[in-house]
């Protein structure tokens, strides 16, 4: 899912009120609109060659379709173009680095040049070799080139001072400052930044005619694409790892949930975007769910806490008997579908440096919150309010708002939910100081964990985020973390400061869950998803055929 609104696929959102838009009646020029994607989709389903076999992935969107990776969204250059690329370093599920494109790295003793060995024999889509130099071009002229807009792009115009061709097969990158994440922040997991293009091919064709014909080093290269309707790939049988086990690729675009369902289980797709609520009809009807490793974190977050008009959440005990009262198992089981796991802290996640892998979720115990309740000077509870975005990428927040206050009510603490939308409740919590509609009550939130633990730390629970401000002790080892030389120190750092967040009970973690789900048919075998924002597309080379 997305933090920003967007709807990100598989995922429909709901509009206020809470009605899903695929229950509501469609209206004539709706169902026109889905009949022409329909047709328009299986224009590209037409048999392949009996001795060839296609792998066909249906989605919701394209999104953005500029298939230049240095200018557009992650949506597009990942979920769109994804097949094309590979990264200098690879970020396994539970936050491990290995080597991509590039085999070793060292730092210098000051922390500030980066050498990196790359892999020889990759070869680019038209059968040139990649060198040192495309590496050189993608870092210092790629992503760092004015028009450049990818997630990361002012953070590589700004961090990285210079690379160094030292050899054929090796690059020396100097940075500002000392960047000791700089591997991670080069891997498949964080966006697009660490891919490598082709220097010869852009620099003859220009970036224009990149983008109508993009090439790079994936396991797939490209064929054709029919804007806001289809792309088409061809197995790369070069490609450096393991070649494709099917000879092509298909990524149609079908809005309708229920239609893309249909052609699942009928055949004329291999793969689907799916939601969580379509997941239990799916596995009754035979078919395997593959989900993305990167958990979403799903919270509840308690505003002002440390401001002294917090009222009742300004103690730490009824902070806890807030927690202690949400049955996180039941929720896991139920409303998630049984996608996830209880969440002890938000929002690392096991990928993350940092993460406080010995911290356990707060165990369910009601009755020893009533007491804590009581304890604190509130035995017959108090009055808070629970907003809930209405619309956004993430179809459940309503429903997530619904359980929390059925478990607060259950002890004692009357609670209203206050639905409302991203734009009209950001400019609230973002104040300096926050706004006294927030201070003191509570709202649902839903984002992914970051790489780093300490760009967590920043962003949600110290002033320097400038995005939300959960809590006020842990500023210090926020800045600490960040001025950090060594991953380590870094991850060390980090552990230590949500091991002080946990204690304080600063905010209501509910569960780590599966954002983003696909459905595959019988034809695929199996498909092993690698963390990529939620994106499934780089990965689907490693779907394997089923006999």
């Amino acid at each position: 899912m997305t933090t920003n609104g967007q709807v990100r696929y598989g995922e429909s959102a709901t509009p206020e009120g809470g009605e899903s838009i695929m229950k509501r009646p469609r209206s004539w020029l709706e169902t026109v609109k889905i009949a022409v994607c329909v047709t328009l989709a299986t224009a590209w389903l037409m048999p392949a060659p009996a001795d060839a076999r296609t792998l066909r992935y249906a989605v919701t969107t394209f999104g953005e379709e500029n298939l230049d990776p240095t200018v557009t969204s992650i949506t597009a250059s990942l979920g769109v173009a994804g097949p094309l690329w590979d990264w200098l370093t690879e970020v396994t599920a539970d936050g491990k680095l290995q080597p991509g494109l590039a085999t070793t790295w060292k730092p210098s003793g000051d922390g500030l040049t980066w050498v990196f060995r790359l892999r020889q024999g990759v070869k680019f889509h038209d059968g040139k070799e990649m060198t040192a130099e495309d590496v050189q071009f993608s870092l210092m002229e790629a992503f760092r080139r004015p028009e450049a807009k990818s997630s990361r792009a002012v953070q590589f115009r700004k961090g990285i001072k210079d690379v160094k061709v030292v050899d054929r097969y090796t690059v020396s990158i100097h940075t500002a400052t000392p960047w000791p994440t700089f591997p991670f922040d080069i891997s498949n997991q964080p966006g697009i930044e660490g891919i490598v293009l082709p220097k010869h091919y852009v620099q003859k064709a220009g970036w224009t005619a990149f983008a109508r014909r993009p090439m790079g080093t994936g396991a797939y290269k490209f064929v054709r694409h029919e804007v806001g309707t289809a792309i088409e790939f061809e197995a790369f049988k070069e490609h450096w790892r393991t070649p494709p086990k099917f000879d092509g690729l298909r990524i149609i675009v079908v809005p309708e949930a229920a239609t893309r369902i249909a052609m699942l289980k009928t055949g004329q797709v291999d793969i689907a975007d799916v939601s969580l609520d379509e997941v239990p009809e799916l596995e009754r009807s035979g078919l395997k769910i593959a989900e993305d490793p990167q958990p979403t974190s799903v919270r509840i977050h308690l505003y002002g806490t440390y401001y002294d008009n917090a009222g009742p959440i300004g103690d730490t005990r009824v902070r806890q008997a807030l927690n202690l009262a949400i049955n996180r198992e039941e929720m896991v089981r139920t409303l998630f579908r049984g996608k996830g796991k209880p969440a002890a802290v938000f929002p690392p996640a096991p990928i993350s440096i940092g993460y406080p892998r010995d911290l356990k979720p707060y165990p369910y115990d009601p009755q020893r919150a009533k007491k804590l309740l009581a304890e604190a000077g509130f035995p017959n509870g108090f009055a808070i309010k629970l907003f809930s975005l209405s619309t956004g990428g993430f179809a459940q927040f309503q429903q997530v708002a619904e359980a929390v206050a059925g478990y607060w009510e259950a002890i004692g603490v009357r609670t209203s939910i206050v639905p409302t939308d991203l734009g009209a409740f950001r400019p609230l919590y973002m104040a300096s100081p926050q706004s006294p509609q927030v201070v003191g009550q509570a709202g649902v939130f839903v984002t992914t964990g970051r790489l780093n633990g300490a760009d967590d730390l920043n962003i949600w629970w110290t002033r320097a985020g400038k995005i939300t401000q959960l809590a006020n002790n842990v500023e210090e080892l926020a800045k600490k973390a960040a001025a950090s030389r060594t991953v380590e120190e870094i991850a060390q750092t980090v552990e230590k400061a949500f091991q002080i967040l946990y204690k304080d009970y600063r905010s209501v973690p509910i569960a780590d869950v599966s954002g983003t789900l696909w459905a595959y048919g019988n034809q695929v075998a199996d498909v092993k998803v690698r963390p990529h924002r939620g994106y499934i597309t780089p990965s689907l080379a490693t779907a394997t055929a089923a006999r």
